[in-house]
Formats: structure tokens, C-alpha cells, sequence
């Protein structure tokens, strides 16, 4: 592809697509889908997005240019790589580099984390009046995007442009201008605490790919910090103590902010984040306690480092077998293989048999586990508090009702499945659980509407506007009206404009 941008230092990769419509004078969003990526089901992701390696390969002629300098230096990836282990750290990377279908976000946890994503696309407006001074354009810096840097370090506040970042059509990449980002605004003073945390991002995202570190890595370091900290009472967390200084050192205010206020229950994130890591957290939790705990002197690269150099207690290893006569192997091998055929593996070493289980283990490890491989049973988990059967037929009747009063409506999006999902209290249960709702599956095999006749009733709305205003039908004003084309036609849409418009 002729002409394709390259990025500025610290832009997004949604930013760089969006000025190349600019630039090809591209209105639809479409059609810049199909310039770009040849495919227009690509939804615009502002902060972690796939087909990179599509992306990398329109830099032909930058060998440097590769999809991973993309991930890293265009993307906030490296916000969420650090604090993962490596095996995922590593998935997320293939998933960004073809399709992810939303992979990169569950995987690092950004779709349920505390920290939400901010809103709106964010700006500072004195630096945009640089980016036009020196570079004659606007675009979007990367750490403008990230939930807790609220500031920019040399001007102020950032300013919510009128951008949603998670807007209803997702397929439509949004240049920063004039018009989205008001210019003529009183830019407020930075907090204190935006302040730290967008040194640290800024920190966070210049880093280049690194392996992460392990999870037992960063049990040991945080077990290192509580003590050097003096939080400590003997191998437990004086948590009070932690909590006042946490508290103190944030504001109680900003904390509630981000839903990071400790809270005095045993699943509270500052004391799990002491304890042995089972899971991941997010870059701003690691950051409040590095700015609570290390003083003034400290770098995020030297943090991880000192964090990836620390040596780890080995495993301990497994109970070492014990010698026993093939009579005794024999004996309990059948009383196992009797037990587990009849109640299963796990209800035989919970009832009963949980001394036979012992032995095997004891003396006969590798038979035991390759049997109980063989003997499991499926554990199925039926839920006898839901009726199933009412709840089909109560929802189906309110999906039969949202039904006859869209039907006339013909300014309705496409009532497909989906739609009628969000329509409902429970959507998303729903689509869970449709071997659980036959009715339900019925009527949406039954009524929910197709590309062709979506179609349909978009031509006939524009036709009927037309013959309202009294102008003749024409075939290229009804595709106009209705955004279709020739070559997005179905062939019942075709036969329809055709043999009822008579076009």
C-alpha cells in the first residue's frame, strides 16, 4: 500500500489508521476497513488491537518496523506484559499479531479488572496545538488513553474529547481534530496523585519486550518489600499499618476513584497482592504500592529487573516412593478398581477407600493416576433452583411482545439475535443457556432478521420517504438512502428492487 503513515513516537496504531482516512480523503468507515485491512469486520481498538502483522507488512521497505515494535512502542501493551506471567505474556502477543476476537483482553484481564477504562478519548490542548505547529496535524498519544495518568506532565489536566472510546458503530477509526477535541478550554492543574502515576506509565510503556516475571518472583519480592518496609508482624502482614499508609499516602478520595480503597475483607487486593500470587494484578495496584513503599529514588525498569533476578526457593520435590511386594500392589489395585468403577474416583478417596487411595500413592503412584485417568466420571452439576421451564415461557412471551411492537418500525437497526438480547433483562443468560430455553432458540431460528431482509426494509424505507416527497425513484438514490451498494446487494434484495420498487 502506497502511502500508509508512519507513526509518530508514543502514537496509537488506531491513531495512525485514522489519519491515513484523512489523508485518502476516506469517509466511510468501511471502506476504510477494506483500504486498510481488506476486511470489514476489524473493530477499531484503541488500546489493544490485532492484525498487526497485517499492519507491520505495509512498512515494506522498514525491516525495523516489525509487528512486535508495533505492539510495544504503539500499543498499551506494555502496561499489562510486566505483570503477567510469560506463557500468557507470550498468547497475547499471537493474539495481537492476527485476529484476536477480544482474546488480548480477557487474557490480560482488562474486561473485569477494577480499573476502568476511561470513557472518552483524552487530550491535552496545548500539546495538540504543538503537534500542529511542528508537525501540521493532529494524532492520539498512547498515554493519553490509560486510566489513572490523568495529566499531562507539562500542561495540566487532560480534557475528555467528544469520542466515546467504546463507541456504538466499533468499526469507525476517529482522528483527533479541531472539531473533536475543543481547544478554547480552561485546562484545570494536574493532581499529585495523576502525576505519579503518569510518570510511572510513561516509565511502563517506553520498555522493550522482556520476559516477565514468574508469579513465585513476585511473591518473593513482595515478601522482601513488606519486611524491609516494616509492615510485618513475624511472617503476616500487619495489615492496619499497611492500609494507613496506603490511605495517607493516596487519599482516601482518590482511591475510591479507581476501586482501589483497601477494604478490611480477606479478598481485598492489598492484602492479596502480599500474599503467595495465584493471579495477575494490574499496572496501577503494582504502581500504588511502589510509590507507598520505595521512597522517591526508584525506576520502574529497575524494579522489574530487581524483580526478575530474584532467586527462588526450588520446588519441593515429590514423596519418594515406597518399596512394596507385588501381593500387596495386587490387593489394593483391585480394591481401587472396584471402588472407582462403582462411585467414581473422587467419591471412592472421599468415602471409604481414602486409605487404599493412600497406599497406592504411597507405593504405586504412576499405576494410581494412570487408572484414575481412565475411571474419572464426568462431574455434572445440575442447578435445582432455576425452573428452566418457566422462565422459557415467560421470556419468550416478552420476546414475542418487543416483536409486534418493532415489527412497523422500520428505522430499527437489523433485529437480529443480538438485538433482541439487548431488549432483554437478561441477555446475556440467555445466551448461555439456549439448550435450556427452547422456546426461546425457536423463535430466534424463527424471527430474527437476516442480512436480506434487512435489506429489504431499508430500501422500502427510503422508497417511501422518496414517493412522501414526491420525487421520482431512482435506483442509485434509494442505495444512497438506504447505504447499500451494488455489490453488498443479496440476490431476494435485488429481486425485490427489482420486481416490487421495479427499479
Amino acid at each position: 500500500m502506497f502511502g500508509f503513515p508512519l507513526p509518530y513516537r508514543d502514537e496509537l496504531l488506531y491513531s495512525v489508521i485514522a489519519r491515513y482516512g484523512v489523508h485518502q480523503g476516506i469517509v466511510s468507515p468501511k471502506e476504510l476497513l477494506d483500504e486498510v485491512y481488506n476486511d470489514r469486520k476489524v473493530v477499531a481498538t484503541v488500546d489493544l488491537p490485532s492484525h498487526i502483522e497485517h499492519i507491520a507488512g505495509l512498512y515494506p521497505q522498514r525491516p525495523d518496523t516489525g509487528f512486535l515494535e508495533l505492539i510495544y512502542s504503539h500499543t498499551l501493551f506494555p502496561l499489562y506484559a510486566p505483570f503477567v506471567d510469560e506463557g500468557r505474556r507470550q498468547s497475547c502477543i499471537k493474539y495481537m499479531q492476527q485476529q484476536a476476537k477480544g482474546s488480548t483482553h480477557l487474557a490480560l484481564g482488562v474486561a473485569a479488572s477494577r480499573i476502568k477504562q476511561p470513557r472518552w478519548l483524552r487530550y491535552c490542548p496545548l500539546c495538540l496545538s504543538e503537534q500542529k505547529k511542528n508537525i501540521g496535524e493532529y494524532y492520539w498519544p498512547r498515554h493519553w488513553q490509560v486510566a489513572g495518568a490523568n495529566s499531562c506532565l507539562l500542561h495540566g489536566g487532560l480534557i475528555d474529547s467528544d469520542i466515546l472510546r467504546h463507541p456504538a458503530h466499533k468499526h469507525e477509526f476517529i482522528a483527533a481534530t479541531h472539531r473533536t477535541c475543543n481547544q478554547d478550554i480552561n485546562q484545570k492543574p494536574g493532581s499529585a496523585q495523576s502525576g505519579l502515576i503518569t510518570r510511572s506509565v510513561c516509565e511502563l510503556l517506553l520498555l522493550p519486550s522482556e520476559a516477565s516475571p514468574s508469579t513465585r518472583q513476585w511473591s518473593q519480592f513482595y515478601k522482601t518489600l513488606l519486611y524491609d518496609a516494616g509492615f510485618n508482624r513475624g511472617e503476616h502482614i500487619n495489615y492496619e499499618s499497611l492500609k494507613d499508609k496506603i490511605v495517607s499516602f493516596w487519599g482516601a478520595g482518590w482511591l475510591k476513584k479507581y476501586d482501589l480503597f483497601p477494604e478490611d475483607k480477606e479478598t481485598c487486593w492489598l492484602k492479596s497482592i502480599f500474599r503467595k500470587h495465584r493471579k495477575a494484578f494490574s499496572y496501577l495496584e503494582h504502581l500504588v504500592v511502589w510509590h507507598s513503599l520505595l521512597g522517591e529514588q526508584w525506576q520502574v525498569g529497575k524494579v522489574l529487573n530487581d524483580i526478575r533476578s530474584q532467586t527462588v526457593e526450588p520446588k519441593v520435590a515429590a514423596t519418594p516412593l515406597v518399596n512394596a511386594n507385588e501381593n500387596d500392589k495386587a490387593k489394593y489395585r483391585n480394591l481401587w478398581v472396584t471402588a472407582a468403577e462403582k462411585s467414581g474416583v473422587n467419591y471412592a478417596r472421599k468415602h471409604q477407600f481414602g486409605y487404599v487411595y493412600a497406599w497406592l500413592y504411597r507405593h504405586d503412584r504412576s499405576w494410581l493416576l494412570q487408572i484414575n485417568n481412565q475411571l474419572q466420571v464426568p462431574n455434572v452439576i445440575t442447578n435445582p433452583r432455576i425452573d428452566w421451564h418457566k422462565r422459557d415461557r415467560t421470556l419468550v412471551k416478552l420476546l414475542c411482545k418487543i416483536r409486534n411492537e418493532s415489527e412497523c418500525r422500520l428505522d430499527d437497526p437489523r433485529h437480529s439475535m443480538n438485538w433482541y438480547l439487548s431488549k432483554l433483562y437478561c441477555g446475556s443468560t440467555v445466551a448461555k443457556h439456549l439448550n435450556d430455553l427452547p422456546l426461546c432458540k425457536l423463535f430466534f431460528g424463527r424471527f430474527c432478521e437476516n442480512i436480506a431482509e434487512y435489506q429489504i426494509r431499508r430500501i422500502t424505507r427510503a422508497a417511501i420517504k422518496q414517493c412522501f416527497l414526491g420525487k421520482q425513484l431512482k435506483r442509485w438514490e434509494i442505495f444512497r438512502m438506504s447505504g447499500l451498494s451494488e455489490p453488498r446487494l443479496t440476490k431476494l434484495a435485488d429481486s425485490f428492487l427489482v420486481k416490487v420498487v421495479r427499479l
